[in-house]
């Protein structure tokens, strides 16, 4: 069902290559929200995150006569966005403003606690993770959100990002170590809920 959806993107997108807007608006539709969910875990700023997803649509329309079928649309468009983000996060850092406050942080949805100790916990948690998945190196940062919650493998990331398969294991594996260092206490307390909020690798932040 996945490559049949990709190829009928791909199939899309190849119509509008050839003037076809309605094929677009399909397109937008489809990854409008998983547009504005990438831009929104990677700066944490909704706001921007939706100037930034919306500009991601109108460079992909503007670079229409480029795309070529034998790469999935998916995958293309991430790569367009994804610059987009980074270009966001150099301006940024141009004007001395701050990568992301902890008000403007993306929600990261864990259980619901009975008690309100452990509601505490679970939001003291929540806003670790937060900040150790911003406090990454920016490419770290992108690597991650894209295989943690875009579900893209080491080959497409590659693609996404511009970089060889053994530049994103490097990337992967130095996000995983500085991660499981920030997080080594919550770890230890309570794996689980570290699993529960998405970044955690399958073998586990704490071997």
């Amino acid at each position: 069902m996945a490559d049949e959806r990709r190829d009928d993107d791909a199939i899309l997108m190849v119509h509008v290559s050839r003037g076809d807007q309605d094929a677009f608006a399909i397109l937008v539709e489809r990854y409008r929200v998983r547009a504005l969910n990438f831009a929104h875990r990677f700066l944490g700023d909704r706001e921007t995150a939706e100037d930034v997803a919306q500009e991601a649509f109108v460079r992909a329309y503007q670079s229409r006569h480029g795309y070529r079928p034998k790469a999935a649309f998916s995958t293309w468009f991430l790569h367009i966005l994804s610059n987009l983000c980074l270009n966001e996060i150099r301006r940024r850092k141009r004007w001395d403003r701050a990568l992301q406050s902890e008000a403007a942080s993306p929600t990261i949805s864990l259980p619901v606690s009975a008690s309100p100790e452990g509601h505490y916990q679970q939001q003291e948690l929540s806003a670790a993770v937060r900040r150790a998945l911003h406090e990454l190196p920016d490419k770290q940062r992108l690597a991650v959100i894209l295989q943690r919650f875009e579900g893209l493998d080491y080959a497409e990331i590659g693609r996404v990002m511009g970089v060889s398969r053994g530049a994103v294991d490097g990337l992967l594996s130095r996000a995983k170590e500085s991660l499981r260092h920030k997080l080594s206490t919550h770890v230890r307390e309570s794996p689980q809920r570290i699993a529960a909020c998405g970044v955690r690798e399958a073998e586990g932040w704490d071997r």
